[in-house]
């Protein structure tokens, strides 16, 4: 999780929140919001890349999101938007398997096991939304930036060969950062009642971060192990569509 590891630049955001509390009121009576919402998520760029030789791919798949907002609307039009959101998708251990593979004297002759841990991503971010309401429908626009924290997976992988020789063991350890990044996307709202609505929403995060120091091992059979220490940049890019409610009050 990244609220322990991460309490100072939370402790800003949470400043920010404050500071969207008190912006003075505007025309509307309803002058908060607050929205859930969940569904798919899609890497994208070369965040889903399964290149494992070029240093930016992220090797990542598809998974699902979780996103919590709060808005102040502070005119008929526009307002403030504070988002807290989560994101889990997949990663892809073959490339790193074929990688391996080149390596070796015999590789149709091996057998392959993974244990792979998904990405995980967070963002809290904050900034200007728009509105545009058609009767009961409700249209909104937003751009946010803030930080966007970054968990990458673990692989283990053990390779073996049917001739009983060089057996494989192959580690990466999971990694973490943060870095600045930014958001943006839409919803369509329908009003259910004077104070409930049902949305649909789609918005992409996405984040350049750097993964310092991150430990690698190799060993094939009875040769010395290889250790190494690696560090990436990539750009972390997410694009979420989900449904959720809106609660106005």
């Amino acid at each position: 999780m990244f609220l322990p590891k991460h309490s100072l630049i939370i402790k800003n955001v949470l400043s920010l929140l404050i500071l969207v509390l008190l912006l003075p009121f505007g025309s509307r009576a309803q002058q908060n919001t607050i929205s859930f919402s969940a569904g798919y998520s899609l890497p994208v760029g070369k965040f889903a890349s399964k290149q494992f030789s070029d240093p930016e791919a992220g090797l990542a798949g598809d998974g699902y999101y979780a996103q919590l907002n709060y808005e102040r609307r502070l005119a008929d039009w526009w307002g403030v938007r504070l988002t807290g959101n989560f994101n889990n998708n997949q990663s892809n251990a073959q490339p790193l398997i074929e990688q391996y593979s080149a390596l070796l004297p015999n590789p149709d002759t091996y057998t392959w096991d993974s244990e792979v841990t998904n990405w995980e991503l967070g963002a809290l971010l904050v900034g200007p939304m728009a509105y545009k309401t058609i009767k009961n429908v409700e249209f909104t626009a937003h751009v946010q930036g803030g930080i966007v924290f970054a968990d990458s997976p673990g692989v283990q992988l053990f390779g073996t060969s049917s001739t009983g020789q060089n057996p494989v063991v192959g580690r990466i350890t999971p990694g973490s950062t943060q870095a600045f990044g930014f958001g943006g996307g839409g919803t369509i709202r329908f009003r259910l009642t004077k104070a409930l609505q049902l949305q649909i929403t789609g918005n992409w995060i996405g984040a350049r971060a750097e993964l310092r120091d991150v430990p690698t091992y190799v060993k094939v059979g009875d040769f010395p192990a290889l250790e190494g220490n690696e560090t990436r940049k990539r750009f972390v890019g997410v694009v979420n569509t989900g449904v959720g409610l809106v609660v106005r009050f």
